[in-house]
């Protein structure tokens, strides 16, 4: 499915000081192509698994 924008009301905040956005509890939507605070394995939107692992090889060393 497509990105309707309902999206939108749980999308996160980028703060860098405390964290990674992993780290935080955001989940990245890759079809809306936003973070969000959502609880859920599944966008809210459009219905699609959300990452919740970085995928950057240099992030992934430094959470071990």
């Amino acid at each position: 499915m497509h990105c309707n924008g309902s999206c939108k009301k749980y999308k996160a905040t980028s703060t860098s000081v405390d964290g990674g956005r992993y780290e935080l509890g955001q989940k990245r939507c890759p079809e809306c192509e936003l973070f969000l605070n959502w609880e859920g394995l599944w966008c809210p939107c459009c219905g699609r698994l959300l990452r919740t692992k970085p995928r950057a090889k240099k992030v992934k060393k430094s959470k071990r």
